[in-house]
C-alpha cells in the first residue's frame, strides 16, 4: 500500500474523480503533490501528528436529558475504552514523529492557534502542561476516504473550504492537514480498515459514580486475541462478570487495542519508506508558486 501510493497510485486521489469544482485548484498537479507530498512529509519527521479521539458529547448529553442515564453511562464507558485503546496503541507503536492527542471539539482551538488547554494525558483528561512545541503537525483520525473534490488549496483560503466529495469507505486512519482536508498522494496519507465485523467484545471497566461525576478505571488489554489464538478454550478471556464496580464494556473489534495497533504499525512503517524515498525540498529555492500550498 505504501510502495503504491509513493508512485501516486491511488483510487481515492483527487485525479480520479472528475468533478472537480475548482479547476484552479488542479493545474499543475502531479507536480505540486510531488512537491507538497515531499515537503509535508520531511516537515513532519520533525513535527508531529495530532490525533483526534471522540468524547460523543452531545450524543451523552442528548441521552441524560431523555432520562436514559443507563445508556449514556454505557456510551461513555464504551467511547473511554476506544479512546484509550486508540492512545495506547499510538504510544507503543508509533514513532515517526511526536504525537499528541485532543477531543475532536478542541479542533477548531487548535487551528486558531492553541498550543495548551487542548491536550489529552494518558488518562484522558485535558492536561494544561502539555504543550504542542512543534511548529508542524497533521491531524490523524478514524474517518472515510473521500474520493475528494478538493484540489491544492492556497492557504489564504483554505479556511473556507470543505471537503465535498463522494466517501468511498470507512478507513482505520485518514491523515488531514490542520484545515482538516485529507492529504493527497504521493503521501501515503490512508491505512484501510482490515476488519469490518461489529460484533462486541467485553472487557471489565471498573466506574465509580460520586459528586465529580463519573470515575473509570480501565486496563488496556493488549493480548486479547493473541491469548484467543494460543487457546481457543481460554474462556478467562473473553468471559467478563459484573460485580460491584467492576462493569462489562462492549468494544468493536476494530477498537481493540490489537487491531488498532496494526493500523498504526501500518501507518508508521508508509511513513518511514515515503520519507526515505523521498527528496528534500529547499522552500528557499523552490518555485515561488508552489510555496502558498506548504503549510
Amino acid at each position: 500500500m505504501g510502495a503504491a501510493r509513493a508512485q501516486g497510485e491511488n483510487p481515492y486521489d483527487a485525479r480520479n474523480t472528475f468533478d472537480y469544482k475548482d479547476p484552479e485548484q488542479f493545474k499543475n498537479f502531479n507536480k505540486r503533490s510531488k512537491t507538497v507530498s515531499y515537503w509535508q512529509i520531511n516537515e513532519l519527521k520533525e513535527g508531529a501528528i495530532v490525533v483526534r479521539l471522540r468524547n460523543n458529547r452531545l450524543l451523552i448529553e442528548e441521552l441524560k436529558k431523555s432520562g436514559k442515564k443507563d445508556l449514556a453511562i454505557q456510551k461513555i464507558m464504551e467511547q473511554y475504552a476506544m479512546n484509550k485503546n486508540t492512545m495506547m496503541a499510538y504510544l507503543d507503536h508509533f514513532d515517526f514523529c511526536k504525537v499528541y492527542f485532543i477531543y475532536s471539539n478542541s479542533s477548531d482551538s487548535l487551528m486558531n492557534g492553541s498550543r495548551k488547554g487542548i491536550f489529552l494525558d494518558t488518562s484522558l483528561n485535558i492536561n494544561p502542561e502539555i504543550e504542542l512545541k512543534e511548529r508542524f503537525y497533521l491531524l490523524a483520525e478514524r474517518d472515510y476516504g473521500y474520493n475528494s473534490t478538493i484540489g491544492f488549496v492556497k492557504e489564504d483560503s483554505a479556511r473556507l473550504v470543505r471537503e465535498s466529495g463522494t466517501a468511498v469507505r470507512m478507513m482505520a486512519i485518514v491523515l488531514k492537514n490542520k484545515y482538516t482536508h485529507q492529504l493527497k498522494a504521493p503521501f501515503p496519507y490512508l491505512v484501510k480498515e482490515k476488519n469490518f465485523m461489529d460484533a462486541n467484545l467485553d472487557f471489565p471497566m471498573t466506574v465509580i459514580e460520586n459528586e465529580n461525576g463519573l470515575q473509570l478505571q480501565y486496563a488496556v488489554n493488549k493480548t486479547y486475541f493473541a491469548e484467543l489464538a494460543s487457546n481457543p478454550k481460554n474462556k478467562a478471556s473473553v468471559n467478563v462478570t459484573e460485580r460491584g464496580n467492576v462493569k462489562i464494556v462492549h468494544v468493536k473489534k476494530q477498537f481493540t487495542y490489537e487491531k488498532l495497533a496494526d493500523a498504526i504499525k501500518q501507518l508508521n512503517e508508509n511513513l518511514e519508506r515515503f520519507y526515505n524515498n523521498s527528496p528534500r525540498i529547499n522552500s528557499k529555492k523552490l518555485d515561488p508558486r508552489f510555496t502558498p500550498y506548504l503549510y
